[in-house]
């Protein structure tokens, strides 16, 4: 089957999932490392504003007991969720920093072999 125009330029499109062409290039352009650090922020600031709001509304919101309930269930499995991605997100992390630092020694820094010399 040879390829058309239009199907090399679908299948080159459907790499950028749904965001459109524009948007896809600009997030193309972020640094993974900057990209770690931005998801391990704002998932530890989600932890603390999903506690601190179970809490409040757990304790002062004006709301039957069965609603309380389901409330302080789901705090606790959104809580569990996202620690969870939280830890798996900074291991990813830790294990970027680390293939970084190994690829810069790579690149022509002093090694073991030239320092035995």
């Amino acid at each position: 089957m040879k390829k058309t125009k239009k199907t090399k330029n679908k299948a080159k499109n459907g790499a950028n999932y749904i965001f459109p062409n524009i948007l896809a290039k600009a997030m193309a352009k972020v640094d993974l490392r900057t990209q770690y650090e931005a998801s391990l922020m704002s998932l530890t600031l989600l932890l603390i504003g999903l506690i601190v709001t179970g809490i409040y509304l757990g304790i002062w919101g004006s709301m039957p007991l069965w609603y309380k309930i389901v409330l302080i269930v789901n705090v606790g499995a959104g809580f569990l969720f996202m620690s969870s991605f939280l830890v798996t997100t900074f291991q990813q992390y830790k294990a970027y920093l680390e293939a970084q630092s190994f690829q810069e020694s790579l690149k022509g820094g002093n090694t073991d072999a030239e320092n035995e010399k």
